[in-house]
């Protein structure tokens, strides 16, 4: 089940679950902007996410970006042998713990 934006007192967290592909991009997508349009930082909550394809990975890596152009914080919630990290190894880029 996912849950929209839950607004916590440090930031604003999106939790996923399931499979993440191309006909959830949009979802996602929206999700993000419409988060991003406060003054609170954004997570993605990944950790229950299944599976993930390359559409998915073009939005948080634009996420990232917009984020970063826009002085905001933008943080995924994945473990290092989710799908997510899976998904980042197969398209070749390392996962990045901060």
């Amino acid at each position: 089940m996912d849950r929209p934006g839950r607004d916590r007192s440090d930031a604003i967290v999106i939790e996923k679950s399931g499979p993440l592909d191309l006909r959830g991009a949009a979802e996602l997508r929206e999700a993000l902007l419409s988060a991003s349009r406060g003054w609170k930082p954004v997570a993605l909550d990944a950790t229950a996410v299944t599976s993930v394809d390359a559409g998915i990975v073009q939005v948080l890596l634009a996420a990232c970006r917009s984020a970063d152009e826009a002085g905001r914080r933008f943080s995924i919630i994945a473990g290092p042998d989710g799908a997510l990290a899976e998904a980042l190894r197969r398209l070749g880029i390392a996962p990045v713990h901060r």
